[in-house]
Formats: C-alpha cells, sequence, structure tokens
C-alpha cells in the first residue's frame, strides 16, 4: 500500500527591482510506500506541453511482493480526458527484449502485461497526445495510474502518478520535482525548485517558501544558480519552522538572483519518517 504525499513551493521575486509579484509551483506528488508490493514509477517526456502535443510516458513496474505474478494489469486515467492515447504507440520491455502491445482498452487506458517474478522489474512505453480543446484554465496535467498484480490467491495493487506543465510565456515560472516517485520511510531523497528566468531581465528574488510535509525530515539544502556549482545553504540563508514551512531568502548570505534567460535550482533533502 502506499500514502501518496503532495508538495509545492511559491517564491516572492521582481524583474529589476520593479513591483514584487508571487510565482507558484505545481504540485508534486510522492508515493511513500507502507508496504512492500508492487512499485510503479512513471515520467513523462517532455515535461511540458501545449495543446495537440504528444508526450511520452514510461512506466517501471517492479514486483517486490514476494510472490509470483500471473500477470499485471496497468490502468491509466489518461488525466480524465486531458490526454488521448496515441495507437499503436505502446511496447514492453521485460529483461533484454522489447515488444509492442496493445490495450484491452483505452478508456480507461488498460494495458494486461505478462508475468512477473519476485523481485523483477518490466518496464512499459506508450504515447499520449494533449487534446486540442483543452480548457485554457488547465496549467497542469496530472496522469494516474493504478497496477494491479495478480497473485495464486488474491491481488497486490500499487499507484503513482506524473505531473506535465503548460509552456508559458517568457517571464519567470517555478517548478517543483522530486528524484522518486515512489520512496520507503527513512529513504533519503530530493526535492527540486527549479526557478526558471526565460525574461531578458534580472530576476530578484526575496524568498522561497516550500510548505514541506509534516513528516519530511529536513537534512539538507543547496542553490545552484546557471552554470555555477551547487552551493550549500547557511543556516542563516533559511528559517524552518515548527509546521516544516521552509523560507530561504539568501545564498551564503547573499541575495539571490537569477540572470536573463538563465535558471536557479533549489534542492532540499531529507526523508519522510
Amino acid at each position: 500500500m502506499a500514502q501518496t504525499i503532495n508538495n509545492s513551493a511559491s517564491s516572492v521575486f521582481n524583474f529589476n527591482g520593479g513591483t514584487s509579484e508571487t510565482a507558484n509551483s505545481n504540485v508534486s506528488s510522492i508515493n511513500l510506500q507502507t508496504s512492500m508490493g508492487l512499485t510503479l514509477t512513471k515520467t513523462a517526456s517532455p515535461e511540458t506541453f501545449s495543446a495537440g502535443d504528444i508526450i511520452t510516458y514510461t512506466v517501471k513496474i517492479t514486483n517486490n511482493s514476494g510472490s509470483y505474478l500471473n500477470g499485471v494489469r496497468i490502468i491509466d486515467n489518461l488525466a480524465n480526458g486531458n490526454l488521448a492515447y496515441v495507437l499503436s504507440s505502446a511496447s514492453l520491455t521485460a529483461g533484454s527484449t522489447t515488444y509492442p502491445v496493445t490495450p484491452v482498452s483505452t478508456n480507461p487506458l488498460t494495458f494486461t502485461l505478462q508475468q512477473l517474478s519476485s523481485g523483477a522489474s518490466m518496464t512499459l512505453t506508450y504515447k499520449a497526445q494533449v487534446i486540442f480543446n483543452l480548457p485554457p484554465s488547465v496549467s497542469t496535467i496530472t496522469n494516474t495510474i493504478q497496477g494491479i498484480g495478480y497473485t495464486a490467491t488474491g491481488t497486490i495493487t500499487g499507484y503513482t502518478s506524473s505531473n506535465i506543465q503548460k509552456k508559458t510565456e517568457p517571464g519567470f515560472l517555478l517548478e517543483k520535482t522530486s528524484s522518486v516517485t515512489d520512496v520507503m520511510s527513512n529513504q533519503p531523497f530530493n526535492y527540486y525548485i527549479k526557478l526558471l528566468n526565460n525574461s531578458n531581465e534580472t530576476v530578484n528574488i526575496s524568498s522561497i517558501t516550500d510548505n514541506l510535509p509534516t513528516n519530511f525530515v529536513f537534512m539538507t539544502a543547496s542553490l545552484k544558480i546557471g552554470s555555477d556549482s551547487a552551493v550549500y545553504l547557511y543556516s542563516s540563508d533559511y528559517t524552518l519552522n515548527q509546521n516544516n514551512t521552509m523560507i530561504v531568502s539568501s545564498i551564503e548570505n547573499q541575495p539571490i538572483v537569477i540572470p536573463a534567460n538563465s535558471t536557479g535550482i533549489l534542492t532540499i533533502t531529507g526523508y519522510f519518517n
């Protein structure tokens, strides 16, 4: 079984000392595995979209149950209708063999896959197209899948999801991702907050706020700007209160500045207890 933990961030900034503005990130989801079973890891490429774009999804399926699986079923909700499966685009890789697979249904998108030994993995890849009549208000597409493994005596399940972000006009954008989609308790991982300056002006960052999950145990934080090396933050560069809200306001006690057409990446390392 898994518990889905969602997290997002925000930043107060200005262009060249002008009026302060606030940018909000997407929601990053991590599945905290509370027991061993069917583990799913899903990635999307590319991670940004416009209406009509085609996205490649890759799903790694791992049997951690200790039981032989006679078959595996993958069910994808296709973002509740914001995505459409691209016909004949799916393939399955098991070991060194890759072969095409055909869904048994496209609403919801459903694949019935081969057997899977305990400890083994296989990878399902398929494409989906962002619908052309996507509502203008949709800025994030969250795509969730369920996996069902069939044992000799019953079933095991697993869940995961991935997010893609709408392409933006020139400006400042915040993106939130993580180094994992599935994690066990006490397993260190990274949250990433990407500060994207797509403008021709310098961006001055007043603060970066991350309402970290209450069961997240903070270890370290670092900030990389452009091609510079990542710098570990001093304790004076941030605050972390009893509600686990982290506010970063400087880098080595200096203002955070993102040059024109450049990117900063804040990395927060920790684990769930």
